[in-house]
């Protein structure tokens, strides 16, 4: 049994799930653009040199569209993760590992379900709820949680 932190103070959002699904939503779509931003700022282009306006003004369309796509999807994993992780640490009234494992598990099973049978939704919640335990670990270890 882990030991309480001391010095964590409750607030607002640690009672409301739908608070922490917002947060987590609004930070997740943040990160999502973020992430885009830079993957696309190390792409390799073809420019054309001739038309160099157009060119560059067609390129940051299409980036733009990139980054769009990106932080729409870590603001949905985000949200969905946050709602999951927070109905289970209710039900169980602790908060440990278990519930990102059960949290991120759920969450990966529900994105995956609509291209993936059955086999690929067990391997995808068994490895999106190891994703979810280590991210706890390492929010315990390297940040106080």
């Amino acid at each position: 049994m882990e030991e309480p932190n001391p010095f964590f103070q409750k607030s607002i959002i640690d009672d409301s799930c739908l608070m922490k699904a917002g947060m987590m939503t609004v930070g997740g779509g943040a990160m999502g653009f973020l992430l885009a931003m830079f993957m696309n700022a190390v792409e390799m282009r073809d420019l054309d040199y001739g038309r160099t306006r157009q060119s560059t003004r067609y390129v940051f369309a299409r980036d733009f569209a990139k980054m769009k796509g990106s932080a729409k999807s870590f603001a949905i994993f985000g949200g969905l993760y946050s709602i999951f992780e927070c109905q289970v640490e209710k039900l169980r009234e602790v908060d440990d590992g278990f519930n990102s494992f059960i949290g991120c598990g759920f969450t990966s099973m529900l994105l995956t379900a609509e291209i993936a049978k059955f086999r690929g939704l067990m391997m995808s919640g068994i490895g999106g709820g190891m994703f979810g335990w280590l991210m706890y670990k390492v929010q315990v270890n390297f940040m106080g949680h």
